[in-house]
């Protein structure tokens, strides 16, 4: 029996083609990158997305440690979407940056919310300028509060 084999012609296009067949988009990755931050904000971001940041949850689920509480209030397990939005702390820092901006009625108030479901459900209220300046608040926002925890995080 033969196999008919039709040839196939090689492009570095194919290559990449093929290399990302099995992947799955990152919700809100596209958004993220258009923002004005700086690279080392977009790219905590771009692994908090898919939540690869070593949270103390994280941590604990690898034998890492054996708590997992928020280093911020100490009262829920440290998640990334709790550290970002959840948490009491945190919710307090964004109320008074979204203040400041008289953009507080945004601001997350559910303690179990998904910070990138918030972020991308709040920027919807946004317009076009004013949409662009948000996202990278947001950034900018996640960064600082991650570097909060920096002696737990690093």
């Amino acid at each position: 029996m033969q196999h008919s084999l039709e040839p196939h012609n090689f492009s570095t296009a194919s290559a990449y083609r093929a290399f990302f067949i099995s992947q799955s988009s990152i919700t809100g990755a596209k958004v993220l990158w258009k923002t004005r931050a700086p690279g080392k904000c977009k790219f905590f971001d771009w692994l908090a997305l898919p939540d690869r940041c070593w949270t103390a949850d994280r941590r604990k689920r690898h034998n890492l440690q054996q708590h997992d509480t928020c280093t911020l209030c100490n009262q829920e397990p440290e998640t990334i979407s709790h550290l970002l939005v959840g948490c009491s702390f945190s919710r307090e820092v964004w109320y008074r940056i979204l203040l400041r901006g008289r953009w507080h009625s945004v601001s997350p108030i559910h303690p179990g919310a998904i910070f990138s479901d918030w972020w991308l459900a709040a920027r919807k209220r946004f317009g076009k300028v004013d949409r662009k300046s948000f996202d990278t608040l947001v950034l900018l926002a996640f960064w600082i509060i991650w570097k909060e925890t920096e002696p737990a995080n690093f």
